[in-house]
């Protein structure tokens, strides 16, 4: 029986993964490192009146399985969370201990429309996910949280002023954030920064909530927010238009500065 180190991988996008790499590329992840995931992925869909919507299987079903980037059977897509256990089993796993990475983003998800936050379902399919993991049986526990969120905030309420956007998303975020502490413990949790070419171009309102990520985590303590300077976009990368999304060599690299920080934060 496997005894894993439960590492939380939330938000969307960015999280979720989408620095695309040729399906030939190897992926390159430790065969140390498991994943819990949803047997059901997120149907992603256009409204008709041209909004982002998404649904869900419930309950929730997982599949435990090595870790590996997702694919759509064309292109693969890096997360951050294949370095960051690169680098944790080489330096943080025990024993025969095994590293288990609990993949709950789904992209275009946030507070503003009720997806993630305290009650809601993203949250709620969270503790389900965790909670699966942890009954996997051996002696499992939760030893952090990446977070990387916030994009679908600042578009969303654009139409706010730039204090309207940062309030809201400090007491949305720090509901979450106190809510997963208080099931599973004070582990540490690691935030990140924006692509910096979407960012540039939605200055105001990115500014507001990665400021509010900033000022929510160093009030919690134990915490930390990663810089994404010198990061490049998949648009920056191959010209695809798609400015906001880290392409795969930032990811990864992004994923490694996740860890450094988090074992900065465990000193």
């Amino acid at each position: 029986m496997d005894n894993f180190d439960v590492i939380i991988l939330a938000g969307q996008s960015n999280a979720e993964g989408n620095g695309i790499m040729d399906m030939t590329e190897e992926d390159g992840i430790t065969d140390k490192a498991y994943e819990l995931v949803d047997k059901n992925p997120a149907y992603i869909y256009t409204t008709e009146n041209g909004g982002w919507a998404f649904e869900l299987t419930v309950p929730t079903e997982t599949v435990l399985k090595r870790a590996a980037y997702r694919t759509d059977g064309k292109v693969k897509y890096a997360d951050l969370s294949g370095e960051f256990a690169n680098a944790y089993a080489q330096h943080c796993l025990k024993g025969d201990r095994k590293i288990l990475i609990v993949k709950t983003p789904i992209g275009g998800t946030g507070f503003t429309k009720k997806q993630w936050g305290v009650g809601n379902i993203l949250s709620d399919r969270l503790f389900t996910m965790v909670d699966k993991a942890l009954a996997l049986g051996g002696d499992n526990k939760v030893v952090g949280l990446l977070w990387h969120q916030g994009e679908h905030d600042a578009f969303e309420r654009a139409d706010k002023t730039a204090k309207e956007i940062y309030d809201y998303y400090t007491e949305k975020f720090t509901e979450q954030m106190l809510a997963i502490r208080a099931r599973y413990g004070n582990m540490p949790i690691i935030a990140g920064e924006f692509v910096n070419e979407w960012a540039d171009a939605n200055k105001r309102e990115c500014d507001a909530v990665e400021t509010a990520t900033k000022d929510v985590l160093r009030k919690l303590g134990n915490s930390a927010v990663v810089s994404s300077e010198g990061l490049m976009s998949n648009n920056q990368k191959c010209g695809n238009g798609d400015g906001i999304h880290f392409c795969a060599d930032s990811i990864k690299e992004l994923g490694k500065r996740y860890y450094e920080a988090f074992v900065n934060v465990r000193r």
